[in-house]
């Protein structure tokens, strides 16, 4: 990918089951904002050819997929959104949900992220975020979600690779939100730092939509 701009990025960070791609896919909805979370594009990509073979061989027992198919299927991803002006790196801002996954893959997309802002939604009852996966499994048919040991495997990888990925940016661009909370309470936190942001960045300009869009 070439090199000539950088990505204005927030990352979703949090446990599985923490509501990452709940809040992403509404944040994707407002005005500038544009959601991409790589399990739905890894869940697109279709289960028969070479990509999806080699991701379903990890996913299915709750594995990370290999930064360097990660990056090369994200890459990809991103290239369409802009060929669709669908991104464009002047006006949006992207939302990053499942990536990056470790530190190798935060270094490896340092160069073309620029990462304003990380929310950490923090939850730390694991019974809680099982519960969760096992209900938008019920919803969504993925079934690996309903396996015990993957979810374990999962939870695990979390926090043996995910979790210590934080570490790899300023302490300052990261902000906890407790993810326990119902949804749209977690959403007004967000929206609301995503404010305070916005206003910072354009001195004297009153909040946007974003706010109002949620009370």
């Amino acid at each position: 990918m070439a090199d000539s701009h950088k990505y204005r990025t927030i990352l979703l960070f949090g446990m599985p089951g923490s509501g990452k791609g709940t809040q992403g896919a509404v944040l994707g909805q407002l005005p500038d904002l544009v959601h991409v979370s790589m399990g739905d594009v890894f869940r697109k990509i279709p289960k028969y050819g070479q990509y999806g073979q080699q991701i379903a061989r990890f996913t299915s027992t709750g594995a990370l997929v290999p930064d360097d198919l990660t990056v090369k299927i994200w890459e990809r991803h991103v290239q369409i959104l802009e060929m669709q002006e669908l991104l464009l790196p002047d006006q949006h801002t992207l939302i990053l949900d499942g990536l990056p996954r470790n530190y190798l893959q935060a270094e490896r997309l340092d160069h073309i992220l620029d990462v304003v802002q990380i929310f950490h939604l923090v939850i730390n009852d694991t019974v809680k975020a099982s519960e969760r996966l096992k209900a938008r499994a019920l919803r969504e048919n993925r079934l690996d979600d309903m396996n015990e040991e993957v979810i374990k495997r999962r939870l695990n990888t979390y926090y043996e690779e995910t979790f210590k990925t934080l570490s790899f940016y300023p302490p300052e661009t990261v902000y906890e939100v407790d993810a326990s909370l119902a949804p749209l309470e977690v959403l007004r936190q967000i929206v609301n730092r995503l404010s305070e942001i916005q206003q910072n960045r354009t001195p004297g300009r009153r909040p946007s939509a974003m706010s109002e869009t949620v009370g």
